[in-house]
């Protein structure tokens, strides 16, 4: 059992300064900050941030007791951590250039920002509303999505948890988000925490491992809300969710998540704890605690850390064997719930498709993805962290990862050259037991950015890399190599549409494009898929980007919206990923009016049918349908005739407007038809000879899609009767 670290004495502090190669009034600033986290108000309690220069990359297995930050710059040779004043002094007496880097310090304690702006205050959500967000969405789309509970977190397995100082946690279910339309054959099967696989590739999204990383869970909650209502409104979207599964996991450490919260509720009040790893403290199950930090800090605390703690690779160097340092392993491999329950769900979801020798590769066809969302340093990582060997799948893996680095603009790299080595990853587990490209984005800049960065930075960046993913997991290592498609239109109005996409291999190869092609409805995995080539705008395929236009002939399609999937293929053979544009081919949709006299006279009535019929084919077809009528000067409707379909519907006459207007909305199956009915009264001042021209208006939407605005006349000529006029005439007898 580890102790708290004690008080440094004053002439050790004497010592220290001396030490340090910064000036006096930077130290006395840094000394007087209290540690927030720890609510200590010994100044030796008092974390920074400190720089910490190296030679080389592999120097840094050393550091596995520091709180290392997944940031190192490359260019000046130093990674970024967190200490206090006696880890300083450990680490310069170890030979280490270390130094105070005050701005990053002021960051971290988030030292002016208003608290409006400050975690949790400015809209990061705790486990219980991210958990509360989940079951709603999957409430609100039963058809789209189902909430998995796949394990329990460590205080949930133990009836909970108390801290060292006393809190209770009382765990919480491990919760997983399945998103696929289940109409479409080769769902999974769930039951339970149990899975069983089904058809569908997979693309796996985890996030909320390190539990101080708050940014990560909201980026993982927006890929949810976007794909759940995105569906059948934008058509990548929509063939996502109906032909892959997207898995999505907020929180996998729910337990730390808690913690993080607790530094803001009573009797703290303070900042959130920077808690990283779970939340046990008996890890030996000796009826002990392993450390006695409390609270935790940003450099110390108890827990194992969960992205240490995998089957795959476990043990040193890249870890800590401490439990109070912040990348403990735990006593053995997986041995905490978190990670064994994510093991047993990702092994029923993925088949192993890796031999079991550490060079063997994937198979090309790999299918299935799996991305990890951590921060902060703006990196994407690949396998091996475990290693500086290259993995049997590097160029594969590489060219991913830097198709991702091309949406977010982040460095694309394998741990051991860009950051540092580490052991027990998720990422390397999923690759080393399953042979699926799995990858960890090291998203942004800081633990706890102003809640507003979320949506002006970090989801903007990412989201394009995370719709890719989803694109590509049919078969990752294949895909990746082809190009790109941007950019579908589908145009016009008449017999044939227009199709114009870019087909983009700048970021896969740089080769020339030399083919595109589109099939509609069924996409080109399916049973049925029928492939209609594009041609090049510029009249030939010849460079790396090329604009490609082609026709589709609307005469065999039935009515309704239609999908059209199209990719493209470079010099090297290989097709790129699908992208999808709906369009919608108009079913008959008839409007007319009809004045039911040939003639009027000044004072007639006149009486008026209008009709609107649809018919498109396929149930539960949902319409929204306006008819404005606007009668001219020369008539005034009489309200008490009015009636749509046989009912009276005097209110809907608008005499200062001189309209009768009628929306209406529903649904229906096959065809549909609305019939207006009136009388209208000719003024009696209209002159004969002229002709009354009366014109309605219908427009709508069917299924969403918009119907052009059709309009239907009534003519009625006015005529002036003459009395007649009767002569005595003669009979003969």
């Amino acid at each position: 059992m580890r102790r708290p670290r004690q008080t440094v004495s004053l002439i050790t502090l004497l010592v220290l300064f001396s030490m340090m190669p910064i000036g006096g009034a930077q130290w006395s600033r840094l000394a007087a900050h209290q540690d927030g986290l720890a609510g200590n108000s010994a100044p030796s309690s008092a974390p920074f941030v400190v720089r910490i220069y190296y030679d080389d990359i592999a120097d840094l297995t050393r550091l596995e007791s520091v709180d290392l930050w997944e940031y190192n710059n490359l260019d000046e040779r130093y990674v970024l951590g967190v200490t206090e004043y006696r880890g300083y002094a450990k680490l310069q007496e170890q030979g280490w250039n270390v130094v105070i880097d005050s701005e990053a310090t002021d960051q971290f304690f988030a030292r002016g920002l208003p608290e409006s702006e400050r975690t949790f205050y400015g809209g990061y959500r705790t486990v219980s509303e991210l958990y509360a967000g989940l079951e709603a969405l999957a409430s609100e789309n039963l058809h789209l999505s189902a909430l998995v509970p796949y394990g329990e977190s460590h205080c949930l397995t133990r009836d909970g948890c108390t801290t060292p100082g006393g809190d209770q946690l009382s765990g919480f279910p491990l919760l997983a988000l399945r998103i696929t339309n289940e109409d479409i054959p080769g769902s999974s099967v769930i039951n339970g925490a149990a899975v069983m696989r089904g058809t569908k590739p997979i693309f796996f999204l985890m996030a909320g491992t390190h539990s101080r990383e708050i940014t990560t869970p909201e980026i993982a909650m927006r890929l949810i809300e976007e794909l759940l209502s995105g569906y059948g409104k934008d058509a990548n979207t929509t063939w996502l969710v109906d032909y892959n599964e997207i898995w999505v996991v907020p929180a996998a450490n729910p337990d730390g998540h808690r913690l993080v919260e607790l530094g803001m509720s009573p009797p703290y009040s303070g900042l959130p704890f920077y808690q990283r790893k779970n939340a046990n403290n008996d890890d030996n199950r000796d009826g002990q605690p392993d450390c006695l930090v409390w609270p935790p800090t940003s450099y110390e605390q108890y827990g194992i850390d969960l992205n240490r703690n995998h089957s795959f690779g476990w043990g040193p160097p890249g870890s800590s064997a401490d439990p109070c340092d912040m990348t403990y392993r735990g006593a053995s491999a997986a041995s905490e719930p978190e990670t064994a329950a994510l093991e047993t769900l990702l092994q029923g979801l993925f088949a192993d498709q890796r031999g079991p020798e550490l060079d063997d590769p994937a198979p090309e066809n790999t299918s299935g993805i799996l991305i990890t969302l951590h921060s902060f340093s703006n990196l994407v990582l690949w396998p091996w962290g475990n290693s500086t060997a290259p993995a049997p799948n590097k160029a594969d893996l590489k060219a991913i990862g830097d198709k991702f680095a091309s949406y977010n603009n982040y460095l694309s790299c394998q741990p051991t050259f860009c950051l540092y080595l580490t052991t027990g990853a998720v990422d390397d587990w999923a690759y080393g037991e399953l042979g699926i490209p799995a990858y960890t984005f090291e998203i942004g800049d800081q633990f706890m950015p102003p809640y507003s960065e979320i949506d002006s930075r970090q989801w903007p960046d990412n989201r394009p890399a995370l719709i890719y993913a989803a694109k590509i997991a049919r078969s990752p290592y294949l895909s990746v190599r082809g190009p790109d498609v941007a950019d579908v239109v589908v145009s016009g109005e008449s017999a044939q549409q227009i199709i114009s996409a870019t087909i983009d291999d700048s970021h896969n190869g740089d080769n020339a494009v030399v083919a595109a092609a589109y099939s509609i409805d069924v996409p080109v995995w399916e049973e049925g898929a029928i492939m209609i080539p594009l041609q090049p705008l510029d009249g030939a395929f010849d460079s790396a980007v090329e604009v490609v236009t082609g026709t589709i002939d609307l005469s065999n399609l039935a009515p309704g919206k239609h999908t059209l999937f199209l990719h493209g293929q470079n010099a090297s053979d290989q097709w790129g990923p699908m992208s999808a544009a709906f369009f919608v081919v108009d079913g008959t949709w008839s409007f007319e009016k009809v004045a039911l006299k040939s003639y009027g006279t000044p004072g007639d009535m006149i009486p008026y049918t209008i009709n609107l019929k649809v018919n498109r084919p396929g149930n539960s077809n949902d319409y929204v349908v306006t008819i404005t009528d606007t009668l001219p000067s020369e008539l005034a409707a009489a309200p008490e005739s009015i009636m749509v379909n046989g009912i009276a519907r005097p209110e809907l006459y608008d005499p200062g407007n001189r309209t009768i207007a009628v929306e209406a909305t529903g649904t229906f199956d096959d065809s549909w038809n609305l019939s207006l009915t009136y009388l209208a009264q000719v003024n009696q001042a209209t002159p004969a000879g002229s002709i009354i021209v009366n014109e309605a208006f219908a427009q709508g939407t069917i299924n969403g899609d918009p119907v052009a605005v059709t309009s239907a006349t009534a003519a009625v000529p006015i005529i002036q009767l003459i009395a007649a006029q009767y002569l005595p005439v003669a009979i003969t007898p």
